[in-house]
């Protein structure tokens, strides 16, 4: 690519992207993770190609070497391309496996490395079909921390997308009331965080009421909200790409003496868990916190998941916070403290917040207060 065209693509990005360009950074922190093997590596799934030249559409793959970049699409996306690539060279495929085969071998790649986690069985045979004489490598447990540390740029979409999805909760909650069914109020968040700046749901918005909040990830149903349920909501927009999560708890009606005690317990472990966070300590210690709560409080069996998870432009990234984590925290990750209890007939709470860890505690991304509220 010649200095005139990248110069083109550069400006050619969105104008908040295109203030903070890091894509050379981060391309010099994939190869230190790659194996040197490796003189390419390529590019699938859509998280890592937009975190790694900024192409937000659909369909498209990265070729690179230590040199040189190609991104490769099909014609639907050549233009969106030409707007949005910066630092790699557009290719328009016609034959796709054929042509990334015949790239590498003019490019003299011996070893490419590629995602396993994002490339199919159907895929990996029409690479192999196609590329012989390279040996193929799979790089993705080399590639689970390359967008764990976030940029000042990042947290600022990031909170731009929890402020989106804060005020549409605020918007929405005076509507709440018996009789209104699920379905309908996660319709009514999902219009106003489209309304006021969001640009998709970052996952299957979670509305669940009653008996149904005892299960962690149930799916929106018609079911009508009544007076004294517990109501889960948990919800996140997308913004430039990036991610919010939060979940809320609320009591319809009035809340009874067990949710309140609950409700109580499950902010402790909340609390305890978020103060605990700094760089340096492992991931699987600050679950323990959460754990330890619940567990001295006589409800550590109904705490059926992790902690928390990374958030990026994926609403679950590296690294996890469970007991199984082997992640060390370190300054500038992003990550929920979210736990929870699941009590089958009775009802569920969970308390999440999206956090940044620094180098001493955190500091908030998601923006809704977690006191025990009681709608109407």
């Amino acid at each position: 690519m010649t200095n005139a065209t990248q110069q083109t693509a550069v400006f050619q990005q969105p104008a908040i992207i295109r203030a903070y360009m890091t894509y050379p950074k981060r391309l010099k922190k994939l190869w230190k993770l790659l194996d040197t093997r490796a003189e390419g590596i390529l590019v699938t799934s859509p998280e890592n190609v937009r975190y790694l030249c900024g192409f937000s559409g659909s369909e498209g793959t990265l070729l690179l070497t230590r040199d040189e970049g190609y991104f490769l699409t099909d014609g639907r996306y050549t233009t969106q391309a030409r707007r949005e690539v910066a630092g790699a060279q557009i290719i328009t495929l016609k034959k796709k496996w054929d042509q990334i085969a015949s790239r590498a071998k003019r490019l003299k790649i011996k070893h490419l490395g590629y995602e396993a986690r994002n490339v199919s069985v159907a895929m990996l045979q029409e690479l192999e079909k196609n590329t012989d004489g390279i040996e193929l490598h799979p790089v993705t447990a080399q590639l689970d921390s390359l967008r764990s540390l976030k940029d000042a740029t990042e947290i600022r979409l990031m909170k731009k997308a929890a402020r989106i999805a804060a005020d549409s909760l605020a918007q929405v909650l005076p509507l709440v009331r018996p009789g209104m069914r699920e379905i309908e109020l996660a319709a009514e968040l999902e219009y106003r965080m489209r309304l006021n700046g969001g640009q998709g749901c970052a996952f299957p918005t979670i509305v669940a009421s009653g008996p149904r909040s005892a299960l962690p990830h149930a799916a929106t149903t018609d079911r009508a909200i009544r007076n004294g349920d517990l109501l889960t909501i948990d919800y996140g927009t997308l913004y430039e790409g990036y991610c919010s999560d939060e979940t809320c708890t609320f009591i319809v009606g009035k809340a009874d003496a067990r949710q309140k005690k609950l409700y109580t317990l499950v902010k402790n472990a909340h609390d305890r868990a978020i103060e605990a966070l700094q760089a340096g300590r492992s991931a699987r210690d600050i679950d323990a916190v959460a754990r330890k709560c619940l567990t001295k409080g006589g409800y550590g069996k109904y705490f059926t998941h992790g902690t928390g998870h990374g958030v990026g432009l994926n609403v679950h990234e590296y690294p996890a916070v469970s007991t199984a984590s082997e992640a060390a925290l370190r300054s500038g990750m992003v990550i929920t403290i979210e736990p929870g209890l699941y009590i089958p007939g009775w009802g569920g709470i969970r308390i999440e917040d999206t956090v940044v860890v620094r180098r001493q505690g955190c500091s908030y991304i998601t923006r809704t207060e977690k006191d025990l509220t009681v709608l109407g």
